[in-house]
């Protein structure tokens, strides 16, 4: 099944492959080659982190604040979708 996200100028597919039944689920770190995952700039990282952890999503950890680098200040955290899927949400200083 596909979903399309489209706005503020971008367009997102989300692919579900529902064949073949035996199809495996690779538990992939976000550090480990090959490794990919959507990132989200928020407004408000902890109403997010509250929202997804009531709909079964789990954190990879604590939320980090960049202190060096091109964004100093800016908070972030990799979380998995009940289907195991990393994404990264990110919150601007």
């Amino acid at each position: 099944s596909i979903a399309v996200l489209k706005g503020h100028g971008h367009k997102i597919e989300l692919l579900e492959y529902l064949a073949p039944k035996d199809r495996k689920r690779i538990d992939v770190r976000p550090c480990d080659v090959g490794s990919v995952h959507v990132a989200f700039t928020v407004e408000n990282l902890d109403d997010i982190l509250n929202t997804i952890a009531a709909s079964g999503w789990r954190t990879a950890g604590q939320p980090q604040t960049l202190r060096s680098g091109p964004n100093p200040g800016k908070r972030v955290i990799y979380v998995r979708d009940p289907d195991g899927i990393t994404i990264e949400f990110m919150q601007p200083p």
